[in-house]
């Protein structure tokens, strides 16, 4: 995934979606029949929204149960995501906005504070949603200079490692002014498209270098945006995750749905069946049927025929291509959809504790590697193992108490991983879960003692949940040449076809981009 240019949007399709004022606006007149491919949060959000407005809606999905990577299931009286989720803005953000739209029934558990961040083992620093939280502000300064002390004791050759940041620094001609640094942080904080879109030209290590070399923050953004976006900050676009960053504290509702991950698809789903949508559960698409440049319907793997006006597919954009045959598409759309990059994966072990063991003030809380910021996520691609492994490890059960049984605790532990589904990579993906696991004991040597069954989940697990031969957490990469104005639009150059979720349309932290995107393109078929 390193290396190269980025790929160059194709142009053919009409304006990309990415900053939500773009693109052409198509008016579908109410009773088209429309088949939306894949029961994920942006397949059940816009088949819900279609049907809402009088459109004969079919959804397919493969599997025998919803929501696809945010879906959940149970086990041993424990309601377990099958994957580790961030969800950043909560009912505020465009997943509470979908819900509200169809009329469902979607609950949030929103904590403050909202995740604790521990830094070389032994140091806690509390987020608050309001980064200005007076709570937090004294802890967390004194955190800071404790995490700065720890550091410069613990690297052995800190001068060399310093210099060795200042060759591979990747910054604009000078270093930005104080008064640039507030000006900037100022339009930042208002989300200005302008400067982010920017901003979505260079990378966040690009961005972060231009105003400071301090050891410690670049670590924190480094660690922030592969938590964020799934992607190192050496590749992430920087305009994406400001956008991101700011929304959190603009939104000041990061939270879990009520119920865990599967409520936040199935909501959707229940007010889509409520208006009088179709629900095909175990139906596998074989093919979407295209002639003369126009989408016909969709077959599946039974031979079933499912006429349409319209196709939108939650099938991820280069899966899309492939069920509707690369033929009948432009040859430049194809080459530009196989130069997409996608993210890295968020690989966990899921935990059923006897009793609560675990607190640290938050629902939630990450470890922040105590590595080089430049280099902190080369070993995925390396076939390595980390030094220290960044864990992101939300527990469901201290935001909701009733996905677990009475008096006990339940925790997801993530770590970052490679993405191509080879029998190498999962066998890297073991190894790094067995280091992520010795960091996790060595935190909280409890939860060793006390786990009455623990679970392993990783590109494999996931693959299997998509059908495609990749595990990546989240679809396409949020990296330079593919967000805002550059992000694949929800348009194909297929009459009538159409893609949605979080590769096409919109921004935002993990499934957030899908529920943007059904909103987005909701607007443009039912304007």
């Amino acid at each position: 995934m390193r290396g190269g240019g980025a790929p160059v949007p194709y142009s053919r399709v009409g304006p990309a979606p990415g900053i939500f004022r773009n693109g052409e606006v198509v008016s579908m007149k109410p009773g088209k029949k429309v088949v939306v491919i894949g029961s994920g949060v942006g397949g059940a959000g816009i088949a819900a929204l279609l049907q809402s407005r009088g459109h004969e809606v079919t959804l397919l999905e493969k599997n025998g149960y919803h929501g696809g990577k945010c879906s959940s299931f149970v086990k041993d009286g424990y309601v377990v995501d099958s994957g580790v989720h961030m969800y950043s803005m909560g009912p505020s953000g465009p997943l509470g906005m979908l819900n509200r739209r169809v009329g469902g029934d979607l609950e949030w558990c929103v904590a403050n504070p909202m995740s604790d961040i521990i830094s070389s083992g032994r140091v806690h620093m509390l987020a608050y949603q309001n980064q200005f939280d007076p709570r937090g502000l004294l802890e967390n300064l004194k955190a800071v200079a404790l995490d700065k002390r720890i550091t410069k004791e613990g690297m052995h050759d800190a001068s060399k490692r310093m210099r060795l940041l200042e060759k591979e620094t990747y910054r604009a001609a000078k270093r930005m002014r104080p008064r640039e640094v507030l000006d900037a942080a100022a339009r930042i904080a208002r989300r200005d498209e302008a400067l982010l879109s920017e901003l979505d030209g260079i990378t966040l290590q690009e961005f972060a270098h231009q105003v400071t070399d301090d050891f410690g923050l670049l670590g924190t953004l480094a660690t922030l945006c592969m938590v964020l976006l799934v992607v190192p900050y050496t590749l992430a676009s920087a305009g994406e995750f400001l956008w991101c960053y700011a929304s959190i504290y603009r939104n000041r509702s990061l939270g879990v749905p009520r119920g865990s991950a599967r409520e936040v698809p199935g909501s959707y789903l229940r007010a889509f069946l409520r208006a009088g949508g179709e629900f095909r559960l175990g139906c596998k698409v074989k093919g979407i049927r295209v002639e003369n440049g126009r989408v016909l319907g969709v077959e599946s793997a039974e031979g079933e025929f499912f006429p349409a006006d319209v196709v939108v597919s939650n099938a991820g954009i280069k899966r899309t291509l492939e069920l509707a045959g690369e033929d009948n598409f432009p040859p430049e759309y194809v080459a530009y959809v196989r130069g997409l990059r996608y993210s890295y994966s968020f690989i966990t072990v899921k935990y059923g504790l006897a009793r609560r063991v675990v607190d640290v003030g938050a629902p939630s809380f990450f470890n922040k590697p105590h590595v080089h910021p430049d280099h902190m996520f080369d070993y995925i691609d390396e076939g390595g193992v980390p030094e220290d492994p960044l864990l992101f490890v939300p527990m469901p059960s201290e935001w909701d108490p009733f996905v677990a049984p009475v008096g006990k605790q339940l925790l997801i532990m993530g770590v970052p991983g490679p993405s191509e589904v080879t029998p190498e990579k999962v066998e890297q993906c073991e190894r790094i879960l067995d280091r992520a696991e010795d960091k996790l004991y060595e935190l909280f040597p409890a939860v060793r003692d006390n786990a009455e069954w623990k679970m392993r989940t990783h590109i494999s697990h996931t693959a299997a949940i998509t059908g495609k031969p990749t595990g990546e957490c989240i679809g396409l990469a949020q990296c330079v040449g593919q967000t805002g104005l550059a992000k694949p639009s929800c348009r194909t150059p297929v009459e009538g076809l159409w893609l949605v979720g979080t590769d096409a349309g919109a921004r935002g932290v993990g499934t957030e981009q899908a529920a943007a995107s059904a909103l987005y393109l909701a607007g443009l078929l039912d304007a």
